[in-house]
C-alpha cells in the first residue's frame, strides 16, 4: 500500500470525506442486536454475549453469522435471516446521531466529496433512502462491493473512482478495523467517539467536528493545483 509522510496529510486541504455507517453516522448499536439477537433465538440460542455484541457492531453480516452461529445451525439462521422484515423490525431501531445532517449539507457546500465505505451490504441504500441519505455519498462500498474492513480495498475504490490522491482525503470512523484500513489505504483517519484509536483527530460529535475541520475546508484548493 501507499507510505507517505504523515506530516503531508491534508496539507492542501480536505478534498473528500468518507464516512463509517454504524457508530458514526448512526446510532445502530441496538439494531444491530436486534437482528442478530432474533436469529439467534430461531434457532434456539442465548442472546449475544458482550464480547459478541461487541465484534458484531464492527463486523460484515457474513462474517458475525459465522461467529455467532455453530456451522451445524447456519442453514436454520439463515432460513430465519430471511423471515426478518428489515423495514418494520430492523429499521425503526436506527437514529441519526444529531448534526449528521447539518454537517453534510455543510461539507457538500463547501464541495467536499463524501462517500460511504462500510461492512454492510447493499441493503445499505435501503437504510440511506430511508433516511433521504441517499444523494449525498458517491461512491457507497459495501461488501457487496468489495472486501469487508480492515481490508482496505473499499478506500483505494473510493480513491480511484474520485481521481484523488490519499493525502487529501479523510476516514471517519470508530473502530479498529476502520483505523486500520485508513492506515493501509494511506488516508487520514479521524475517530468519531472512540479516544481509544491512533487518529489524527477525535471528535465527540458532529456540530463539534464542524468547528474543528473548518480550517482543512477554508484551504481546500482544487485537486489539480494539490
Amino acid at each position: 500500500m501507499l507510505e507517505k509522510n504523515r506530516k503531508d496529510e491534508l496539507e492542501s486541504g480536505l478534498h473528500g470525506l468518507v464516512f463509517d455507517i454504524d457508530g458514526v453516522m448512526l446510532d445502530s448499536r441496538a439494531s444491530n442486536m436486534e437482528f442478530y439477537n432474533l436469529i439467534r433465538t430461531a434457532v434456539g440460542m442465548p442472546p449475544l454475549s458482550p464480547e459478541e455484541e461487541e465484534y458484531c457492531h464492527m463486523a460484515s453480516e457474513e462474517e458475525c453469522l459465522t461467529r455467532i452461529i455453530p456451522y451445524a445451525r447456519r442453514k436454520a439462521a439463515l432460513e430465519a435471516r430471511a423471515k426478518i422484515s428489515y423495514t418494520e423490525q430492523i429499521l425503526p431501531l436506527l437514529s441519526l446521531e444529531p448534526g449528521l445532517l447539518e454537517a453534510l449539507h455543510w461539507l457538500e457546500m463547501w464541495g467536499v466529496r463524501l462517500s460511504i465505505f462500510t461492512n454492510r451490504n447493499k441493503k445499505v441504500h435501503d437504510l440511506l433512502q430511508y433516511f433521504g441519505l441517499e444523494n449525498f455519498f458517491l461512491p457507497v462500498m459495501t461488501t457487496s462491493d468489495c472486501p469487508p474492513k480492515p481490508c482496505p480495498d473499499g478506500l483505494v475504490g473510493i480513491l480511484e473512482q474520485w481521481d484523488e490522491m490519499p493525502e487529501n482525503v479523510a476516514f471517519l470512523g470508530d473502530s479498529k478495523v476502520d483505523e486500520q484500513a485508513a492506515h493501509d489505504a494511506g488516508v487520514t483517519f479521524w475517530s468519531f467517539r472512540n479516544n481509544a484509536l491512533d487518529a489524527r483527530l477525535y471528535f465527540d460529535g458532529f456540530f463539534g467536528m464542524i468547528n474543528m475541520i473548518t480550517p482543512l475546508v477554508e484551504k481546500r484548493r482544487p485537486a489539480s493545483a494539490a
